[in-house]
């Protein structure tokens, strides 16, 4: 009998596992050690088990194991030196798994299944509802609610947060025309969406003005979650938007925005104390002092200031006193895809819990 031609040898998953913590991790999930090259572990496969044994992978191995391990297909025999050969093109699980691990935001864009929740905003000193802010939704295939920092989180692994951004947008004004009220709009920004394309601000504007919206009730939130990129344009751009008559908010200061970042540069019409700040401030001296400076600072700027996070009593009536203008969170108002409309019982509400 003849022996078996390379291109009759079935399919094999090549892996070079990161250390031998993931080598048997591999091995629980059916891969073999190759015995003459023992730091390589592989499996034979066909074209219809790829999905699934990545899939497999990528819910098994952290994300540094499938970053630091490599991967090849082949037909070659294990023992033929060509093998080794083809592996020097070996590329990191990640290229794959997380395009798997992803599948469902990548459905998510092309489909455009997005949909929104609002928060309100509060005035402390009256209780009254001034705003709401729209806050990015989805469901998974199981009809479970996707929050926002899955989706964010997604978008940057598969560096499309500009995409999602844009579709995000668009999808946001398109949901508040169909409100139909002339409420305030806080809407969520990339700064490094709009560098990369700036025209996508364009189409907005002419969104809002085609929808027969008002620039002057939606507030642009520029919230950083990634590196920022460098780009002398940007100062610009938020003028565009000002002078269209868009309102300009800062979120997460003294999160993952420096103080000096966007305040000084910007100068936005609001900044947005982060919750990690704001978190038990009633009982923490040194938040009290940070925020106490920060509202002075920002009061003497004429910006106005939001205290994001609040939950309970104790840290609303501390913020309210210090003369803070604005206020969210759970203890106040969750997330609903209606408005809420009725003030806030400022001065008896439960102690809350994110959900």
């Amino acid at each position: 009998m003849s022996p078996i031609t390379p291109h009759l040898e079935r399919q094999k998953l090549i892996i070079q596992p990161q250390d031998l913590e993931t080598s048997d991790q591999l091995c629980s999930l059916g891969f073999t050690k190759i015995p003459s090259l023992p730091q390589l572990v592989y499996q034979e496969i066909n074209h219809t088990q790829l999905a699934e044994i990545f899939g497999e992978i990528s819910k098994t191995l952290p994300e540094t194991s499938q970053d630091n391990s490599r991967f090849l297909l082949t037909r070659l025999p294990l023992e033929d030196r060509g093998m080794l050969v083809e592996f020097l093109q070996a590329k990191p699980l990640s290229t794959i798994t997380m395009s798997v691990r992803h599948a469902w935001f990548l459905r998510l864009l092309l489909q455009q299944q997005l949909f929104f929740k609002y928060q309100p905003i509060f005035e402390l000193k009256s209780g009254k509802i001034i705003a709401h802010e729209c806050l990015a939704r989805a469901t998974n295939e199981k009809g479970q609610v996707i929050r926002g920092k899955e989706l964010i989180d997604a978008a940057i692994s598969t560096k499309l947060t500009c995409e999602f951004d844009e579709l995000a947008r668009s999808i946001c004004l398109e949901s508040i025309a169909a409100l139909q009220t002339e409420d305030t709009f806080f809407i969520n920004i990339l700064p490094n969406a709009i560098i990369r394309n700036p025209e996508s601000i364009e189409f907005n504007y002419q969104q809002v003005l085609d929808l027969g919206l008002r620039p002057e009730n939606i507030v642009f939130e520029l919230t950083e979650v990634e590196v920022l990129a460098s780009c002398p344009n940007l100062p610009g751009i938020i003028k565009r938007l000002r002078d269209w008559g868009f309102g300009i908010a800062v979120d997460d200061l003294c999160g993952c925005v420096s103080v000096d970042h966007y305040v000084m540069e910007f100068r936005p019409d609001l900044v947005k104390l982060d919750r990690r700040l704001i978190d038990g401030c009633s009982q923490h001296p040194l938040k009290q002092t940070i925020i106490k400076s920060l509202l002075h600072s920002a009061h003497e700027e004429g910006i106005l200031v939001l205290a994001e996070g609040l939950e309970n009593q104790a840290d609303i009536s501390f913020c309210r006193d210090l003369g803070v203008d604005y206020a969210q969170g759970f203890g106040l108002g969750r997330p609903e895809k209606t408005l809420k409309k009725e003030p806030a019982p400022l001065w008896d509400f439960p102690l809350s819990k994110a959900s």
